[in-house]
């Protein structure tokens, strides 16, 4: 008996497995069997607006919907629609764009759907390095770099959408209107940046600063794929560098560093940062000051030289730019030990600098006294040079007569023959 209730109990319990077995099987089954959503498509809903649209099978109305952008900054989003609305800026409409929609019905999940889509269709983009900098709030400019292989004398051009300003933003597109139809209906730029005479770039001269730019380039000919971009100038402001005012030593062994900017106004919470480095090329101190913070006293070693500069930036209280000005020109604090250093070089310099220097002007003196003071000549001379002899001078002075020649004359001594010619007998009678 009690084997058959052993039997029993067992075959109750595999009963009890095999059905919880086949429950499970039927939950999956009934899983894959869900559709998912059909139907994605997307829109210009506005020029800075994107829109997308999906559709379930009939009685699957009563859902909620997951949906994710890739690439995006943003998290999933949940609705009960079935339709999501993202702002261009957040996505990057030069490159491919995949959409994800999952349902979830009656608690059960649906197998995610996904959309691959490239908005701007085309073949290489052939602008690079695409950058906007709002330079103190006064002016922007907008630059750009060609691809190397691009055609060397593409003549690009710029178009623009300012949301707060322009009237595109408003109204609902014509869904059938191509990317490329919408073009012509931006700002075209006004002042052109050239390099090499090919423009690449774009200056704005007055704009609001919590507007939103859609921007596109591309060229004249439409032979290459336009290039879009977004821009807040908000998010790009870089202030000019700060001018370092005042940097002395106070006698608690500590640097008193000061400077001002030249951005109006000028208390409108600035974050600067100070960087010192000692005479031994070792940064001592990089800090961060918030709130309009212009000065600032720092510990140092009275030995040592220490170089400072600063550099500032908006507040995240009132602009998210990240943009840090440019350094400002290096302000060098002398320490002590550098200047007993100065003193020994030139205690030992200054004596041969004066030794050097009076060579010097003794040789040249006495070139120019030969120039100024020519020698007298010895009178003697001249008058040798003149009158001959000077005795020959003297007796003439005295007797009044002179040697025509100073030298003994020489006697010549000639030698006389005398011929006789014989006399004929003729001539002697």
């Amino acid at each position: 008996m009690g084997g058959r209730q052993n039997h029993i109990i067992s075959a109750v319990l595999c009963l009890i497995s095999v059905l919880g077995c086949t429950g499970s099987f039927a939950v999956t089954a009934q899983q894959d069997i869900l559709p998912s959503p059909i139907n994605i498509t997307w829109k210009f809903e506005n020029m800075f607006t994107l829109r997308w649209e999906w559709k379930m099978p009939a009685g699957y109305q009563q859902c909620q919907f997951l949906t994710d952008v890739i690439p995006n900054t943003n998290q999933k989003t949940k609705t009960q629609h079935m339709f999501r609305t993202l702002d261009v800026h957040k996505v990057d409409l030069n490159n491919q764009i995949t959409f994800k929609v999952e349902a979830e019905c009656n608690g059960t999940k649906i197998k995610p759907a996904e959309s691959h889509v490239l908005l701007i269709p085309g073949n290489k983009v052939y602008v690079k390095n695409f950058a906007c900098i709002y330079f103190d709030e006064d002016y922007m400019n907008c630059t750009w770099e060609p691809v190397v292989d691009s055609v060397p004398a593409t003549d690009y051009v710029l178009h623009y959408w300012d949301k707060q300003n322009s009237t595109a933003s408003e109204g609902i597109i014509n869904p059938s209107a191509k990317f490329d139809q919408l073009l012509n209906s931006g700002t075209p730029c006004q002042h052109y940046i050239y390099k090499d005479d090919i423009p690449l770039g774009c200056h704005f001269k007055t704009l609001s600063v919590t507007s939103l730019f859609l921007m596109v380039i591309r060229d004249k000919s439409n032979t290459i794929r336009p290039f879009v971009a977004s821009v807040t100038p908000d998010e790009v402001v870089k202030l000019s560098p700060p001018v370092i005012i005042n940097t002395t030593r106070v006698p608690n062994h500590s640097i008193f560093v000061q400077w001002t900017t030249t951005f109006k106004p000028s208390c409108s919470y600035i974050d600067s940062e100070v960087e010192i480095t000692n005479s031994k090329d070792k940064e001592e101190k990089k800090e961060l000051l918030n709130d309009c913070t212009y000065a600032r006293e720092f510990n140092a070693i009275p030995e040592l030289t220490y170089k400072v500069r600063v550099r500032v930036k908006l507040s995240a209280k009132i602009s998210p730019s990240l943009l840090w000005s440019e350094w400002s020109e290096v302000h060098e604090i002398k320490g002590t030990g550098d200047r007993n250093i100065t003193f020994y070089l030139l205690l030992i310099l200054i004596p041969i600098s004066v030794s050097i220097v009076t060579i010097i002007i003794l040789i040249y003196l006495k070139r120019l006294k030969i120039i100024v003071f020519p020698p007298i000549p010895d009178p003697g001379k001249v008058f040798k040079k003149i009158y001959g002899d000077p005795s020959e001078l003297q007796q003439w002075m005295k007797y009044g007569k002179v040697n025509v020649s100073s030298k003994p004359a020489k006697e010549e001594i000639c030698s006389v023959t005398l011929v006789e010619t014989p006399l004929f007998s003729s001539q002697a009678e």
